[in-house]
């Protein structure tokens, strides 16, 4: 049944208050895999708290093009595997890669008639605001984030402030000041949603495999290590960002160094890459002659990478949604990190070293091969 909230009234209301007299709400947000490896954990504490409410999800997504030959890759976006799977949605808003699908997708969403829409339009330009005004029904009452002006630059403040006019109701958020992770910046928005306070574990990020592809890649996994107790080591060289990427040639060359040491001589080697770079790194693991060294894309599913990051003996990553999944995890891990981002530190410490750039300008690259074996040795 949808329960009726005049806008006229939400002055007067508080969004915990908005939130216990509906029966589903409706959240519009850009992702990537990492916001979500912190984000699920938000949203969980919240479905406890609100056990009978339907919480629908639309993806703005930012790659949105007219350009049809990039549909297919982006209507297989991984994320959706793990939106999908997480049993935390009634509804998800996927098909928003081309203009003319997320037209679509705001009209289905307005016959909704949701009686809360909250955005979370924080510090990405999509204008999720607009949005969410857009695929408001009738009786829609629309919530977002405001912030403070002194915290981004006034251009960006004055492009916010026009878009912030589509909002009846308003939360806060807060500056990633020192000492403050994105994940305590998740719990404060959530926190002003539903009322309550989010305690440092339910922060953690956690992720649930589903048994099939638990069971799929052991079976894998059984018949590439020989002997059977053969560690695994799962490197990741590659980010979106190139200033956060490693250059193939340094994973290589931490592959050959690590082969140098009696513990991980043995070991067996997953290089990680995105699909359309496993041919690239088939050649360049051919080329320098690396045994037992194999290229490594979840090109199926979503979970073939927490599956197979949960049956490695040790994650070395740089700075991605991968050093976070590790952790999610339980496996120990190297991060390669820039002073640019301290809020991204993977949270559970006692599992993982993180190898910090020289200096704070440097990028991901300025880290050598020989910084990060230094640290395996004293993590060995």
């Amino acid at each position: 049944m949808l329960i009726s909230m005049k806008k006229d009234n939400s002055d007067n209301l508080s969004l915990p208050t908005l939130v216990s007299k509906t029966d589903k709400v409706l959240f519009i947000i850009h992702l990537a895999i990492g916001d979500f490896a912190y984000l699920q954990s938000a949203f969980s504490v919240f479905k406890k708290h609100y056990p009978n409410l339907k919480i629908d999800l639309f993806v703005v997504e930012s790659r949105c093009t007219t350009d049809e030959s990039r549909w297919p890759l982006l209507e297989k976006d991984v994320i959706y595997d793990w939106l999908e799977g997480c049993g935390l949605f009634n509804k998800i808003y996927r098909k928003n890669y081309a203009p003319h699908f997320f037209a679509e997708a705001i009209e289905e969403a307005k016959r909704e008639n949701y009686p809360l829409i909250i955005s979370f339009g924080d510090v990405h330009s999509e204008p999720t605001e607009k949005y969410a005004r857009e695929m408001a029904g009738p009786d829609s009452i629309v919530a977002g984030l405001k912030l403070h002006i002194n915290w981004y630059r006034l251009k960006y403040q004055i492009y916010k402030r026009k878009l912030w006019k589509n909002l009846d109701i308003t939360f806060k958020s807060i500056p990633m000041t020192k000492g403050r992770h994105i994940s305590d910046l998740f719990a404060f928005w959530f926190e002003q949603i539903g009322g309550y306070t989010m305690i440092s574990e339910e922060k953690y990020p956690f992720i649930d495999i589903p048994q099939y592809w638990k069971d799929n890649t052991a079976q894998k996994l059984a018949k590439l290590k020989k002997p059977p107790s053969q560690q695994i080591i799962f490197i990741n060289y590659l980010a979106k960002d190139p200033n956060r990427s490693w250059k193939l040639a340094q994973a290589i060359e931490l592959i050959e160094k690590m082969q140098q040491l009696p513990q991980y001589a043995n070991a067996l080697y997953f290089l990680n890459t995105t699909p359309d770079h496993l041919s690239e790194i088939s050649e360049a693991i051919q080329t320098a002659n690396l045994a037992n060294t194999i290229p490594f894309s979840a090109t199926d599913n979503f979970y073939e990478l927490p599956a197979i990051l949960e049956q490695s003996d040790l994650i070395i990553s740089v700075e991605t949604s991968i050093i976070h999944l590790a952790n999610a995890v339980n496996t120990p891990l190297i991060a390669l990190m820039r002073h640019k981002t301290p809020e991204w530190e993977p949270l559970k410490k006692e599992i993982t070293e993180v190898i910090w750039c020289h200096k704070k300008r440097d990028k991901i690259v300025d880290i050598s091969p020989l910084d990060v074996i230094e640290r395996v040795k004293a993590y060995s």
